[in-house]
C-alpha cells in the first residue's frame, strides 16, 4: 500500500435520491478496482431537513458495516453560532486509522457533511488536520473531494437527442444525459471539466461548449451540472479558466508524503 487516498463530498442535493447517490459512487469505485467505500458522517447533528440524511436514515441505506458517524469531527459553530470549530481535531487520527485499514480490504472512506462547495465547510479544515496527521506518521495520503481526478485535457463528447441538444442550448442547469453515457463514468468526471454536446448523429454541427462536474439525480433520470458556458475561448485557455476555479472551490487535491 503504496498511497491512500481519501474523499471528502458534500450531500448537498442528494437529500431525496440517496439510494441513486450509493448506486453512483459504488459503480465508480468498481470501475476503478474497489469495493464499495465507508461513508464517514462528520456531522455535528444528524437532525437536519434533508430527510435522506436526517438521523440514521443514510446508515439505513448502506447498512452499519459502511457507516460510521464521527461526531468528533463535526462543526461546534453549527450549535453555537460562533466560528467554526473541530469538536475534537484529535479524532482524525481515528479517521486516518479507518483510513488504513479500509484500504488494505481495497474499500476507499468517503467522510461527508451537507455543504456544497468544500472551501466553505469544516470538511476542509478535517482534511488540513488529517493530512498533518498522515505527516507526523510519514505515510503518503491524498484528500481530494468525491469523485476526484483531473479534468481531462480535451473537453468530453456527448451526442443527444435534439431536444435535449436545444434544451441546454438555451441555458439550462443541466443535460439529461439518458443512456448516453455508463454510469460509472458520467460519475467520475472530474469538477470543471468541460463538456461539448451535439445533437445525436450530427458529428458535423458545432458543438455547445459547456462545464460540468460529475453526475447527478433528480426524478427525471440522470443528469450532468452546468456551471456556465464558454463561447469563443480556446480549449486551452478555459482549461486554464477552470483549473482556477477548481482551486479556488477547494476541489484540487491535497497531497502529503514522506
Amino acid at each position: 500500500m503504496d498511497s491512500i487516498t481519501l474523499f471528502s463530498f458534500g450531500y448537498w442535493g442528494w437529500g431525496s435520491a440517496t439510494t441513486a447517490l450509493v448506486e453512483v459512487i459504488d459503480a465508480v469505485e468498481a470501475s476503478r478496482g474497489f469495493a464499495p467505500p465507508i461513508f464517514v458522517d462528520i456531522r455535528i447533528s444528524r437532525s437536519v431537513r434533508a430527510k435522506g440524511f436526517d438521523g440514521q436514515a443514510f446508515e439505513k441505506v448502506v447498512g452499519p458495516a459502511r457507516y460510521r458517524w464521527f461526531e468528533s469531527l463535526g462543526n461546534l459553530g453549527i450549535k453555537d453560532k460562533g466560528g467554526m470549530r473541530i469538536k475534537d481535531p484529535a479524532a482524525v487520527s481515528d479517521l486516518l486509522d479507518l483510513a488504513v485499514e479500509s484500504r488494505r480490504n481495497d474499500h476507499r472512506v468517503i467522510f461527508y457533511c451537507a455543504c456544497e462547495i468544500p472551501c466553505n465547510c469544516h470538511r476542509r479544515e478535517v482534511s488540513r488536520l488529517v493530512l498533518g496527521a498522515a505527516k507526523q506518521r510519514t505515510l503518503t495520503l491524498e484528500v481530494v473531494e468525491w469523485p476526484g481526478g483531473e479534468p481531462p485535457a480535451e473537453p468530453i463528447e456527448l451526442e443527444l437527442p435534439k431536444a435535449e441538444f436545444e434544451r441546454a442550448w438555451k441555458g439550462a442547469a443541466s443535460v439529461r444525459i439518458g443512456k448516453a453515457m455508463p454510469l460509472a463514468e458520467a460519475g467520475a468526471i472530474p469538477w470543471h471539466s468541460l463538456l461539448h454536446v451535439r445533437p445525436r448523429g450530427m458529428k458535423q454541427f458545432p458543438p455547445w461548449r459547456l462545464i460540468t462536474g460529475p453526475v447527478r439525480y433528480k426524478k427525471t433520470g440522470w443528469y450532468l451540472p452546468v456551471f456556465g458556458a464558454y463561447d469563443d475561448e480556446p480549449t486551452d485557455v478555459a482549461n486554464a479558466e477552470q483549473l482556477e476555479r477548481r482551486k479556488e472551490y477547494g476541489y484540487e487535491p491535497q497531497v502529503v508524503s514522506p
